[in-house]
């Protein structure tokens, strides 16, 4: 075989090694709004891997932390709600609270989801953090309903829509 054909034979190699990788899926958390579509944070995400919901009880005015658990069937699953005082919506005496340092601790055994949303309100303060990345949604619209979702994405579709920000 001559220089030219081998020449041809590594360039079509490559090209085809670069669609692979372009269209190879990975699964990333992606935090999006709802009513004016807005990706607001894309990031890699891995089984076992966690994020945290924090925001200030409407009620109570005292702040609620949830942890959250990235499971193998790439679905999200509470696993820790934090609060300091029993409020409206809190998990209550009948599920397994504990009292540690003064913080109530709550370890729900429930479902997984496919995806976790809630409803902006600028008097709660909401955040999410991940990967030591802090998202606050204290300034968007109230009434804005944000999900948080694992989804599958292409290498290459990261790379051309999102890889620029």
């Amino acid at each position: 075989m001559g220089k030219k054909k081998w020449g041809d034979l590594l360039f079509i190699l490559l090209i085809l090694v670069i669609l692979a990788i372009f269209l190879y899926p990975v699964s990333c958390l992606e935090v999006r709004t709802e009513k004016e579509p807005q990706i607001l944070l894309l990031k890699k995400v891995s089984p076992g891997e966690q994020f945290e919901f924090r925001y200030i009880h409407s009620v109570d005015r005292t702040p609620v932390s949830g942890k959250f658990l990235i499971t193998s069937k790439k679905m999200i699953k509470p696993i820790e709600t934090r609060f300091l005082s029993y409020g409206p919506g809190l998990p209550t005496t009948g599920s397994k609270v504990i009292v540690e340092k003064g913080v109530m601790k709550a370890r729900p055994e429930a479902e997984e989801m496919r995806q976790f949303s809630f409803f902006v309100s600028p008097i709660t303060h909401q955040s999410l953090i991940f990967k030591n990345e802090r998202l606050d949604f204290s300034s968007m619209k109230e009434g804005e309903v944000v999900a948080v979702e694992v989804k599958k994405y292409r290498i290459g579709r990261i790379l051309l829509e999102y890889g620029r920000k």
